[in-house]
């Protein structure tokens, strides 16, 4: 569990994948990622969380920061991020890039 923990963690780390506006910082130590998204002088910020015992136990997606969205709105891309880490085995870039359309549309 621990070393699943930790390639996912570090994939994250290591990515080339660039994100136009947003910046992904991943701390293994807390086995967390964190996104923030700018558009013009909005930042809005998102948490991934590993369980302890990850893949067994289910990703917590958190809200940081998120002015200007609905909160109507951001449950659904919470609800919809969740869903695709925890029951469609997505990584979290594959994850955080589709939470980044939904932001972008």
């Amino acid at each position: 569990s621990s070393v699943l923990s930790s390639q996912e963690i570090s994939a994250v780390q290591t990515s080339t994948q660039l994100f136009n506006g947003m910046t992904v910082k991943a701390r293994s130590a807390a086995r967390e990622v964190i996104a923030t998204y700018s558009v013009d002088d909005i930042f809005i910020e998102l948490i991934i969380q590993l369980p302890p015992n990850y893949p067994l136990g289910s990703i917590t997606v958190e809200s940081g920061k998120r002015v200007g969205v609905a909160v109507q709105q951001w449950r659904n891309w919470m609800l919809q991020l969740s869903t695709y880490l925890t029951h469609q085995n997505g990584s979290i870039m594959e994850g955080l890039s589709l939470w980044k359309n939904n932001v972008d549309k």
